[in-house]
């Protein structure tokens, strides 16, 4: 943004171009300060609510994990009840599925 033509220059006093660009600058600074204030404010905005949305996910992974911990807990015990019950057919069981898994992952 020219406000001085190449020929007005001859003309005008150096003080008032001086002062022009004292009072532009000024002009300047305080465009500059409203922007900053509103990148800080917009930056601090944000990271609150990465920080609120950090600690929503992390209830719900604590309470998620409480809830497969006792499925966990229940089908463990279900498993041990069955084996205990059971022994023989559980480990003929499990031993198929050695030799299938065996012969599968063998093959060329």
């Amino acid at each position: 943004m020219a406000l001085f033509s190449r020929h007005n220059t001859k003309h005008v006093d150096p003080a008032d171009m001086l002062d022009n660009l004292s009072s532009q600058i000024a002009l300047l600074r305080k465009e500059l300060d409203a922007v900053r204030a509103a990148v800080s404010h917009y930056g601090g905005d944000t990271l609150g609510d990465v920080q609120h949305n950090a600690l929503a996910l992390a209830r719900e992974v604590r309470q998620g994990g409480k809830l497969v911990a006792r499925n966990i807990s229940r089908q463990a015990s279900v498993a041990g009840k069955v084996v205990h019950d059971h022994p023989v057919p559980v480990v003929v069981a499990l031993g198929t599925i050695a030799l299938l898994s065996t012969l599968i992952f063998t093959r060329d």
